[in-house]
């Protein structure tokens, strides 16, 4: 039976503290009373694995905004955008901190994953959990943090991403019973593009924005792959690109010290004109406008 706060009084000693950290790719965090995600809207590096343990938190996934509660499940992959806006005084969650060489060891050696799971989980980023699958996903945190604390120093890597691909197929077997049914199949070959356009995005957005680029390196016209994303994601292809590209300089403009020429190269812009013409076209504001902007309590 799972009471109105998953963790046990027991643990209350481990609040906001780091168990566990594999070089830069994994950290493990216990009942912790934050989480590390920042005000300002970032291109989060890690990926991360949450279970709220008690209290709620309001963070916000390129622009969609998700109330995180008591017994929920956050997925987060890395790349993503991810701002937190707030979080009550009683706020718990426990969470792994993963990198993307460590995501993608975990997701290869699993084999029959759909392309269409990892467009899933780069949309659907919060879970609200039934009473067992709480109890069932507060035990991978309560594996590895058994494991690693235990004292035995071997295969500890190989313990980790195990069971984070049992985390994975435990949440793959949840999207088949849910999406995959007939009413939400849809053609392999569109899922296979779709998925192939956002790891070309992620890798290409800075120096190509226009849907052209990625429909060559697809070989297919720009107007099927216009009409692929749309129908997968809901979203047109070039709202993704641009997305991508500017919330990267929101980020650079709220949480680094470089002024707005030195953005404009780092995101690859001609000049600083060019890059303030863009900016503004997509949030009616100015780079230095944005910049002095109040971020909400």
């Amino acid at each position: 039976m799972v009471s109105e706060s998953i963790y046990e009084d027991r643990d209350k000693t481990l609040l906001n503290e780091t168990i566990y950290t594999l070089d830069d790719d994994f950290k493990i965090f216990i009942n912790s009373k934050s989480i590390s995600i920042p005000k300002s809207p970032i291109y989060h590096p890690m990926g991360i694995l949450g279970i709220c343990l008690e209290g709620n938190a309001s963070i916000k996934v390129h622009q969609q905004e998700y109330r995180i509660e008591n017994g929920g499940l956050l997925v987060i992959l890395p790349g993503q955008v991810i701002s937190l806006n707030t979080k009550s005084n009683d706020f718990r969650i426990s969470y792994f901190i993963i990198s993307e060489s460590l995501i993608n060891d975990v997701l290869s050696g699993i084999s029959r994953l759909s392309p269409l799971f990892f467009i899933h989980i780069r949309k659907e980023y919060y879970y609200k959990l039934a009473k067992d699958e709480i109890y069932r996903y507060n035990e991978y945190h309560n594996l590895i943090y058994s494991r690693l604390t235990s004292g035995n120093d071997s295969f500890q890597k190989e313990f980790i991403v195990n069971t984070l691909r049992l985390f994975y197929l435990d949440l793959y077997n949840n999207y088949k019973n849910s999406l995959l049914s007939p009413d939400f199949a849809r053609d392999s070959r569109k899922e296979q593009l779709a998925y192939s356009f956002f790891l070309l995005i992620m890798k290409h957005y800075k120096e190509n924005r226009e849907v052209t680029f990625y429909a060559k390196k697809l070989f297919i016209t720009p107007k099927y792959l216009s009409a692929v994303i749309k129908e997968v994601s809901g979203r047109a292809a070039k709202d993704w690109i641009t997305e991508y590209i500017l919330l990267e300089i929101k980020s650079l403009l709220k949480t680094s010290p470089l002024n707005i020429q030195e953005i404009a190269v780092r995101t690859k812009f001609s000049n600083q004109a060019s890059l303030g013409r863009f900016f503004r076209k997509h949030t009616g504001v100015s780079p230095s406008e944005y910049r002095v902007l109040d971020e909400p309590d």
